[in-house]
């Protein structure tokens, strides 16, 4: 009797875990076209806010994102920086995070002309740039505050560039099927 009682014990544990196994693994798995986090999207969000972002609350506390490869073999995305939606291309080689002035100034960061005091290279060559803290970067699910930004002119940059200070906060990114995934 106890042997049954205790068999019928560990086969409820087991599949009453078996959700929270199965949202970790749909992190990792291809999806079909755009970004995609590893959740479904909240079913009701009223129509005068921003799309809502999916929420992905782990029993593991693992945050994921999927980022399919442009035709071009890049990786963009809509980041919501600072509370806006900025298009952005995740490029490894580069040290910070790069926005140009206009973007700069449509995330709410007020910069004057004595905070471009950075002399740095970019592919166009030689720039000045100002060093700012953006509060919150978030992609999908995946969520990190304070990452360091170069601003640039607008003649010097024309994207928005997700670089390493970025990056370099996540637990880990890859790629895997064309997709780029990111996890934190």
């Amino acid at each position: 009797m106890f042997k049954n009682l205790f068999l019928m014990s560990c086969a409820v544990l087991a599949v009453s875990g078996l959700p929270y196994y199965a949202q970790d693994l749909r992190a990792f798995l291809p999806q079909n076209a755009g970004l995609e986090a590893a959740t479904a999207t909240p079913v009701a969000a009223p129509a005068r806010e921003a799309p809502a972002k999916p929420l992905a609350h782990y029993a593991t506390g693992v945050r994921a994102a999927s980022i399919p490869m442009n035709k071009d073999g890049h990786f963009s995305a809509d980041f919501h920086i600072n509370g806006r939606y900025v298009r952005g291309m995740i490029d490894t080689g580069a040290t910070y995070v790069a926005l140009n002035r206009t973007t700069a100034r449509n995330l709410g960061l007020g910069l004057a002309n004595s905070d471009f005091k950075h002399q740095v290279r970019t592919a166009n060559g030689l720039t000045e740039a100002a060093l700012v803290t953006i509060d919150r970067i978030e992609v999908g699910s995946v969520s990190v505050d304070n990452v360091q930004a170069f601003v640039l002119a607008d003649s010097a940059l024309s994207s928005t560039l997700i670089g390493m200070s970025f990056m370099s906060k996540l637990q880990t990114y890859r790629v895997s099927n064309n997709r780029l995934e990111l996890v934190n």
